[in-house]
């Protein structure tokens, strides 16, 4: 059987798939447009993991399909495809492309080269520390889009065949990972974070001050950093020993003298959007999309010269655009439906007397697996916070402790790359969903395990409790 019959089957079993599932009988508390709507979205995960469909192709088709089935209409699926998230993503490119055509990203890759001694698992270790640094006070997908070009140049140095190498894998995937670990030791490492804090608010008077949750954060990403470095380096073990050229890298990071008038024109820029991201809500109202996109059209200007639209064009990755764009759409679909909230208090309902540690234990691998369904970040969180402060009220648990948790790990989209942060590295080619999902499987195991030990430990402490 060659490839295209085993598609054909493929494309015939999941349409069988969705007619089977829409036709079951209505659970207690679901509507059938609900029904249809979880139908949907496990068909199009099977479909983007099998990729038996051209991703960009099947995001498009998803989100007209939504309306030929009755889930919602034409105009709102197409509404929910354009979001700010989608634009904020497609200028984080330019950001990133920058960052390599003003040379500093060669710059940094030759310097982390020779910092690692050749060693690769060493070099991966240190792009992801610094990727989780960076994280730790600026929005994930920036993060990620920043140190991104900066493996790929260190790849590419060495050879490294995008699909084939394992050092790419490691690499490609081990970037995003950093960033989304590092972006919840601080409120400030996501907008994810301030969210759930004022939802926790607003919804149970509770207040979780810069200090709690980083009491909780740090100590959190600075044991699970380093362990899902070595789980990277286990599952993807490097194909070389030694980085190539480390002398020569070392001689040429030499002959680059100092800091070129493009490399500072980059970093001028760069802080300028920092001091935006870290302060919006504060000394300003501009969200992280807008000035996102000021920021990446600045690269284009006269006299700055860092980018022009034919050098850049056709370097987008526009099926990670459109796969951004269909996520957001049916995620926000499966949550208007009332999906989403039947799904979750569904589960919740079989946990009501069990341990503490069993309840948080239970909260934190439900908020991993439901990135699976509604890889829409935001909606998760307006979905768990009013759900887990009704289950707390009736098991007589604070809510913080159901709710902090679920808020930390909103953040781990390690599963499949549906998540903005994963979409920077996967247009890569050096990983598919099922390098992804080898790595990221025993990573939300490990965050499961660590997030609950945290929230056990440290809660007190902190003043959580």
């Amino acid at each position: 059987m060659d490839k295209t019959q085993k598609q054909v089957i493929w494309v015939i079993g999941l349409i069988i798939l969705y007619f089977i599932l829409s036709s079951l009988p209505c659970p207690a508390g679901l509507e059938p447009i609900g029904l249809k709507a979880i139908a949907l979205m496990v068909v199009v995960v099977i479909t983007w993991i099998t990729e038996v469909v051209p991703i960009a192709m099947s995001a498009l088709l998803f989100v007209f399909l939504q309306a030929l089935i009755g889930i919602t209409d034409v105009n709102t699926a197409v509404a929910n495809f354009a979001t700010p998230t989608l634009l904020f993503v497609l200028s984080s490119f330019f950001l990133a492309f920058a960052l390599e055509f003003s040379g500093l990203s060669n710059r940094i890759s030759m310097k982390l080269t020779v910092l690692s001694g050749g060693n690769p698992k060493k070099a991966l270790l240190y792009l992801m520390v610094a990727t989780a640094l960076v994280s730790t006070v600026i929005s994930d997908v920036p993060a990620c889009a920043a140190f991104f070009p900066i493996g790929l140049a260190l790849l590419k140095k060495n050879n490294c065949l995008a699909g084939s190498s394992n050092f790419g894998k490691s690499m490609m995937i081990g970037i995003p990972f950093a960033s989304l670990i590092g972006g919840v030791a601080t409120p400030a490492g996501s907008s994810l974070n301030v969210l759930a804090i004022g939802l926790l608010k607003s919804s149970v008077n509770i207040d979780v001050t810069f200090t709690q949750w980083s009491g909780l954060g740090i100590p959190f990403v600075i044991v699970t950093l380093p362990l899902t470095w070595l789980i990277l380096s286990w599952v993807f073990k490097p194909e070389i020993e030694h980085l190539e050229g480390i002398a020569e890298i070392e001689q040429d990071y030499k002959a680059l003298g100092p800091i070129t008038a493009k490399e500072v024109k980059f970093i001028v820029i760069f802080l300028i959007l920092l001091v935006t991201w870290f302060t919006e809500g504060k000394l300003h109202s501009v969200p992280i999309a807008a000035s996102t996109t000021i920021g990446a059209v600045l690269f284009f200007l006269p006299g700055i010269d860092l980018l022009t639209w034919d050098g850049t064009k056709n370097k987008i990755g526009w099926n990670t655009i459109l796969l951004i764009g269909a996520a957001s759409s049916l995620g926000t679909a499966l949550w208007k439906s009332g999906a989403a909230a039947w799904l979750a208090q569904s589960a919740l309902q079989g946990i009501a007397g069990a341990s503490m540690l069993v309840v948080v234990l239970f909260v934190v691998i439900f908020t991993i697996l439901i990135h699976l369904l509604v890889p829409v970040n935001p909606a998760i969180v307006s979905i768990m916070v009013p759900s887990l402060a009704a289950f707390a009220a009736t098991s007589g648990m604070s809510p913080a402790l159901l709710i902090v948790p679920m808020a930390f790990t909103v953040s781990s989209a390690m599963l499949i790359p549906l998540d903005p942060v994963p979409l920077i590295t996967y247009p890569s080619g050096y990983y598919n969903m099922k390098d992804f999902f080898k790595g990221g499987c025993p990573a939300s195991i490990l965050w499961a395990i660590l997030m609950t030990i945290a929230i056990l430990v440290l809660a007190g402490p902190v003043g959580l409790i």
